[in-house]
């Protein structure tokens, strides 16, 4: 038995055949099996058939529901967009597969019909069904019947689609956040071995002009200068232009061309003119422009050692964050540092966080909680992401993570433009949404609250404009 509520929408043309051929036909549907010839006569007097071209919408997604639509003959889709793509629930040639409008449901759960092939579709106006429902028809039975196996299939496949698109969106930005350390010290890897093959070769050259001890100095000193380098504040570009221009000129004076951009580096390096004097004083002028070259080649080596390292360092840190985040490697069940699940939740979702103020409140001493990490930090994912479109991708996110008593709290806040009262209280219904059709599912919410559940605790909003938080409460404890 098929059975989705949906909403309504295009119609067809009428078809044209008598009452007595469509009472006949209706008797050989199992949906109508029950029903007495009275009752017949009056179905068949209460609603009109239509026929529909192959590839004609029956009902749409976006308008309200105003009718129950039982198939006739020919074949039918019904389906629903989620994250742009479509996700087919029923297809089906069976004469008595229906959807439509039922009272005993919100429609808030929309998905579209299609004619997959020349149909002819009973439509069943409202009041129609109603009356039918009240008056002692044999239909509810199937109806209810039909709803629970629907629902059941549509939460399956919508969960699942769900889950897909919410994986295919983390993909996405991991590879982003991946890719882009990883790039940076593939280039400086790169660049390394051109200045080490550079450095070498002066060294060489360099040699040759050098006694012992001056090679010792010179080889401390290039030590001390990666330190300092290393260590060196930023400067503004006003106060960098300047030193560039002083470090020029001191260069000038002593006869060497700055080829190689020698006073960039050496800035960059935080070293000035009186540094350089000291160098000045320990060598021969003639090996003073060898000198300086090797030793900003010296400068430019750690440089790009420190920009793979750091790359490299980025790399490992997200995904250890993947680790933190999926629970790899750990028990189903084990103790949960929430702080740490919430911080593994942000590096998850950073590309999101761009035009984002994120500002953190953990209470470094709160016991942990028993739970499945990964599903926490599906909540965590969910309540975030909900934040992030509520600001429309600006504004101020919080995240709070403290002991209240015997059990932990978890607030996510936003600034957003807050969740109207009317509908407040629904939030956490199955597939209610206030999203555009395709864009949610509504299963967000109502996940969150069955894996909350399952740990005892509870979820609950407080929201007015400017201002909205959820509140999730666990109960602390160690698992067994």
């Amino acid at each position: 038995m098929t059975n989705i509520w949906a909403a309504t929408g295009a119609g067809g043309a009428r078809g044209g055949r008598g009452a007595e051929q469509l009472i006949e036909e209706l008797r050989g549907i199992f949906l109508f099996e029950a029903f007495s010839d009275e009752q017949l006569r009056w179905l068949a007097a209460s609603a009109e058939e239509l026929a529909f071209a192959a590839g004609r919408m029956v009902f749409t997604e976006d308008r309200p529901p105003d009718a129950l639509w039982v198939l006739l003959t020919g074949e039918l889709r019904l389906s629903r967009s989620v994250g742009g793509r479509e996700i087919i629930l029923e297809e089906s040639d069976r004469p008595g597969t229906w959807a439509g409008w039922l009272p005993m449901f919100d429609n808030s759960a929309a998905v579209g019909a299609r004619a997959l092939a020349p149909s002819r579709l009973l439509r069943v106006p409202r009041a129609a069904v109603e009356h039918m429902l009240t008056h002692g028809f044999p239909i509810a039975t199937h109806l209810l019947a039909g709803v629970f196996e629907g629902v059941q299939r549509f939460e399956a496949l919508t969960r699942q689609q769900e889950r897909l698109a919410a994986l295919g969106r983390l993909s996405a930005g991991l590879a982003h956040e991946l890719n882009n350390p990883a790039a940076a010290a593939l280039r400086a890897a790169g660049q390394l071995r051109e200045t080490l093959t550079g450095r070498e070769a002066r060294a060489l050259a360099l040699g040759r002009r050098l006694d012992e001890e001056q090679a010792a100095f010179l080889a401390e000193w290039g030590r001390e200068a990666v330190a300092r380098a290393a260590a060196a504040p930023p400067l503004d570009p006003l106060a960098r232009s300047d030193r560039e221009d002083e470090l020029a000129a001191w260069l000038g004076r002593h006869g060497i061309r700055d080829t190689w951009g020698l006073a960039s580096t050496l800035v960059e390096a935080g070293l000035e003119g009186g540094d350089l004097d000291a160098v000045a004083a320990r060598l021969d002028p003639a090996a003073l422009p060898g000198a300086l070259d090797w030793l900003c080649a010296t400068i430019g080596v750690a440089a790009l050692a420190g920009e793979i390292e750091g790359g490299v360092a980025r790399v490992s840190a997200l995904v250890e964050g993947i680790k933190e985040y999926t629970s790899m490697d750990q028990a189903p069940v084990q103790d949960v540092d929430l702080p740490a699940g919430l911080e593994a939740t942000l590096a998850i979702l950073a590309p999101r966080l761009g035009g984002v103020t994120v500002a953190r409140d953990y209470d470094r001493d709160l016991p942990a909680v028993s739970a499945h990490a990964g599903e926490l930090n599906q909540v965590w994912t969910a309540l975030i992401d909900n934040a992030l479109d509520a600001m429309d991708g600006r504004g101020h996110l919080r995240v709070r993570a403290a002991r209240e008593g015997e059990r932990a709290l978890v607030e996510i806040g936003d600034d957003g433009p807050g969740i109207p009262a009317a509908i407040r209280w629904r939030i956490f219904d199955p597939f209610f949404t206030t999203k555009g059709v395709g864009e949610g599912t509504g299963l967000g919410l109502d996940l969150c609250r069955r894996i909350v559940a399952r740990y005892d605790g509870d979820i609950r909003v407080e929201s007015t404009p400017g201002d909205t938080q959820f509140q999730v409460r666990l109960p602390l404890g160690h698992a067994g």
